[in-house]
């Protein structure tokens, strides 16, 4: 008779005694016997109570908050950093007083500013920028290393991350095979478009999920600059 009475008895599910919890929060103010008694199977086998359980995960969400604090401190400390250093860089390129200044202070500053290993710039051009006074720089219309490039001057937007061989190449010349990762500006001189590379023996210096704000912001002061002392009718 009790068998049958214990069939017969409505089964609660574990949806409804979670919605009474939420609906009754001092239950177990109520009931503080529950708290050492209910016993837990935790991570390591092993059997805590209640109260354990909950200072456990209190451990770890600390933890995870310590961690998550860490970081942000780290990207402040590295910000900082780079705001220091794009503040160097302005005033140096805003003392170029050539176009060859502009680029003798990229190949110094980049490398503190970051983390560089090497640069390239490329424009391109029509028979106004063909007295450009820097070998190697132009790319007219036609020119083959054009076909690495299709997409990036479409869009015309930063792109970080692992260069193609064909990219390497066209930017690095003998020093291809040592670039693992680049970060590509856009360029505007004038009526000009171009394009600032900036390239890592570090596979991870520069990658997609990277922020792009210091790297926008010297891209559009090293172009400004450039059609400021070009005199070919850049302006």
């Amino acid at each position: 008779m009790s068998q049958q009475l214990e069939k017969n008895k409505p089964q609660v599910t574990a949806e409804q005694v979670c919605e009474y919890l939420q609906g009754n929060p001092e239950f177990f103010n109520q009931h503080p016997e529950l708290l050492e008694s209910i016993k837990l199977s935790d991570q390591k086998g092993g059997v805590v109570s209640l109260t354990m359980r909950q200072l456990a995960l209190l451990r770890e969400k600390n933890q995870k908050s310590q961690q998550q604090l860490a970081g942000l401190l780290d990207i402040a400390r590295e910000n900082d950093a780079l705001f220091s250093s794009m503040q160097q860089l302005t005033a140096a390129l805003l003392d170029a007083r050539c176009v060859e200044d502009v680029f003798a202070t990229l190949d110094d500053l980049l490398r503190d500013c970051f983390s560089a290993d090497f640069f390239a710039l490329r424009l391109l051009a029509d028979d106004r920028l063909l007295g450009f006074p820097i070998s190697g720089v132009i790319w007219q219309q036609d020119s083959p290393e054009l076909d690495s490039f299709k997409r990036f001057f479409e869009t015309k937007k930063i792109k970080c991350g692992h260069p193609t061989h064909g990219q390497a190449e066209a930017l690095f010349h003998q020093q291809a095979e040592t670039v693992k990762s680049v970060a590509f500006i856009p360029l505007t001189l004038g009526e000009h478009n171009g394009l600032l590379a900036i390239g890592s023996k570090n596979a991870d210096r520069f990658h997609p999920a990277m922020g792009d704000l210091f790297l926008a912001h010297l891209g559009e002061m090293v172009g400004k600059r450039l059609a400021s002392l070009q005199d070919t009718g850049v302006r």
